[in-house]
């Protein structure tokens, strides 16, 4: 079966990591044994990494940025392309905007935002000796709990970004903080025909679209004038008909790569909606 990435719940089967109390937040130490590539992955949650050995490159859009050991980034969640090399490891710090929102509540509560380019790249850094030491408590509680340990990332995560702050001298990456916890919500159009065929639940569509999960079901009937459920069934056989009929592709991998996990109920959907089974759209001219 095709699995379409989803970070950081997939990361958390292969790499050692520590799940933060009382926030959602994980800290998830990247080995480089484990294979960690992705031509098209779905980051779920906000990401602070510091890459510590090797590069990893990363494509976000139209963007592209090379990071190397020793350097940081900051990326919000979205659809990203990941490239790491073979000797790369690293320490990536997940969050949701519960923990910014506490971050600038506490640090920067009387910063003004100001008008803000929504659409920038990912924030690159270089890291200090500060921040080294901070990394370093972090991983030893990664490799081995002890009693505080949760507190001791928490914390660590605070001063690294505090370093951080102190050395943007444009003040542009506590805007963009600032940004994400305001009041933006995703276009539903957008996020539904870009994630349609991504196995996400409704509460995570919910999340993702900056809305609670009742919010997101009233506008979504308001404006496509069906479920969600019932929505995605429809673009994803949409979907699959143009493949079978433009591509070579089997049968099995255009329904995975389609949203569907069950072949069986793929051809039962797609029958009751085509009148044929999706073989029988093989007898069209395929290019």
């Amino acid at each position: 079966m095709l699995h379409v990435p989803d970070t950081p719940k997939d990361l958390l089967d292969y790499h050692t990591y520590i799940k933060l109390r009382m926030c959602e937040m994980y800290a998830v130490l990247i080995d480089k044994k484990r294979p960690f590539k992705c031509d098209n992955t779905l980051q779920t949650m906000h990401c602070l990494e510091l890459v510590l050995t090797g590069s990893i490159t990363i494509r976000y859009g139209s963007n592209v940025q090379q990071l190397d050991a020793g350097d940081i980034q900051f990326r919000r969640r979205g659809n990203y392309q990941i490239f790491p090399s073979d000797d790369y490891t690293s320490l990536l710090i997940f969050m949701e905007n519960e923990f910014v929102d506490y971050f600038l509540e506490t640090h920067v509560p009387d910063f003004k935002q100001e008008k803000f380019n929504a659409d920038q790249p990912p924030f690159k850094f270089k890291t200090t000796a500060f921040i080294n030491a901070n990394v370093s408590h972090i991983i030893q509680n990664i490799l081995q709990p002890q009693e505080y340990g949760r507190c001791i990332v928490k914390f660590a995560a605070h001063q690294i970004i505090l370093q951080i702050l102190a050395t943007d001298n444009s003040r542009s990456f506590v805007a963009f903080l600032k940004y994400l916890v305001s009041d933006k919500k995703v276009d539903l159009a957008y996020f539904m025909d870009t994630n349609f065929n991504r196995q996400l639940s409704l509460a995570d569509m919910a999340k993702l679209t900056g809305r609670s999960v009742s919010a997101f079901k009233k506008e979504f009937t308001d404006r496509f004038n069906t479920t969600p459920a019932k929505w995605l069934i429809n673009r994803r056989l949409e979907y699959a008909e143009y493949q079978l009929k433009n591509s070579n592709d089997p049968v099995s991998l255009i329904a995975y790569t389609s949203g569907f996990e069950n072949i069986s109920h793929f051809s039962k959907v797609y029958k009751e909606k085509f009148g044929g089974s999706p073989k029988s759209a093989r007898s069209e001219v395929v290019l």
